[in-house]
């Protein structure tokens, strides 16, 4: 297949954490024709999978004493290889959280993600608030980023779960004290001037109320001080501007949320452009700028200033119907992209192994009986829509279910 980029999401739990193992693992990746790894280097748990100087207390126990960045950034040199540093963002219950367990996000009854039921139990993970300042963005995140890009010549850093939570509560957060300060503020319903001046307009004298938006100063209730948090978070989210108008406050929610994500990624890029001029910055991000802006903050299309290059997670659990509808589903999305990415240097779909074979996880079949061309058909899908590369999640799933002759297969290894 004429693809350019021949991608893989990969973990350090895939290889043995010595140089033999790096090495091991870059000549798998080669004998694939694999050109390009998107290494998992900052986990959910927080961990860091390099002896980070600025945050040792978040260095995985296997790299306080092996540089596994930068023993995997020299063996795929070595080959041609593209070395991306894979770091997971606002989703992080590690040292961050220990220390600091005010600049999680938190729900209208001021609890973190970590409580929430999803498929049954417990979700047992965190969230942290990409709006407060100071906090986790400008004190931990944007900091880890600058350090990286200063120790490591990697082709680029690249974000994930660059985002609000959308798996168990897409409407709930973020509610912590410092979003229901600024929230309003930010979205010109409070003014720091004449702040207990009411909104209102002296002639309601135009065919729909909501024409009389100007006025501004304030539009929160009087008793606002006085509201607890429960009231507070339903006012912004279920309010109206007007008293009697249509119920429209969460368009300043979602915009507000849009616009935290987007500020980061621009300052995650200044701070890594200025440490390392020339490294690129990657992002895998949901099939559809739209409706993930709405669900959950990631409203892609803005974040073309600031990331180079776009890997939409295009798997099949993300469309409806069969594996037939969907490579239809696939094909027709790409296209869209295309547009939606037309101010990227690249657009790098990704896809993912395990979800290719619901019908036979459903059925019990040994994996070892799954048919391959599924992975390839889908790999052959995307070749045809004409981007210059292609990213599977994952390698882990690659060796599981026994597939790495068909993705040789498929790009030429």
């Amino acid at each position: 297949m004429s693809l350019a980029v021949r991608a893989v999401w990969a973990h350090p739990s895939d290889l043995e954490p010595s140089r033999k193992g790096v090495i091991a693992f870059a000549e798998k990746l080669d004998r694939s024709g694999i050109n390009a790894v998107f290494m998992h280097l900052k986990g959910g748990d927080g961990r860091l999978y390099w002896p980070s100087p600025g945050f040792p207390e978040a260095v995985a126990p296997e790299c306080r004493d092996f540089d596994f960045a930068a023993e995997l950034l020299d063996a795929c040199r070595e080959r041609s290889i593209q070395a991306h540093a894979w770091l997971i963002d606002f989703f992080d219950g590690g040292p961050a959280f220990e220390r600091h367990p005010e600049w999680a996000q938190r729900d209208n009854e001021g609890n973190t993600t970590a409580g929430l039921i999803l498929r049954g139990k417990p979700w047992g993970v965190v969230w942290q608030c990409p709006a407060r300042r100071p906090g986790y963005t400008d004190q931990w995140l944007v900091p880890i980023y600058r350090e990286f890009a200063e120790q490591y010549a990697y082709d680029s850093v690249h974000h994930d779960y660059v985002r609000y939570p959308g798996d168990a509560a897409p409407d709930r957060f973020c509610f912590c004290d410092a979003c229901l300060e600024e929230m309003p503020r930010f979205s010109g319903l409070i003014n720091d001037v004449y702040a207990d001046e009411s909104f209102f307009h002296e002639r309601y004298d135009r065919p729909d109320i909501e024409s009389h938006w100007e006025p501004s100063p304030r539009m929160l209730p009087l008793n606002w001080d006085r509201l607890d948090r429960r009231s507070k978070a339903r006012f912004l989210l279920e309010g109206s501007t007007f008293q009697g108008g249509r119920a429209d406050l969460d368009y300043f929610f979602y915009a507000y949320r849009i616009y935290w994500i987007e500020r980061f990624c621009r300052e995650a890029a200044e701070a890594v452009r200025e440490a390392r001029p020339g490294m690129k910055i990657s992002a895998a991000v949901f099939k559809n700028p739209v409706l993930s802006g709405r669900f959950i903050g990631q409203d892609w299309r803005r974040f073309a200033p600031w990331v180079d290059l776009a890997l939409p997670m295009n798997y099949r659990d993300h469309f409806p119907g069969t594996f037939e509808q969907y490579l239809d589903l696939l094909g027709a999305t790409i296209e869209r992209q295309k547009d939606w990415a037309e101010d990227f240097e690249a657009l790098i779909p990704g896809v993912a192994v395990n979800f290719l074979y619901k019908e036979e996880a459903e059925a019990g079949l040994d994996p070892a009986m799954w048919p391959h061309e599924k992975l390839s058909d889908t790999l052959a899908c995307i070749a045809v829509t004409g981007v210059p590369g292609a990213c599977v999640f994952c390698a882990g799933q690659i060796e599981e279910f026994g597939m790495w002759e068909t993705v040789r297969r498929s790009w030429g290894g």
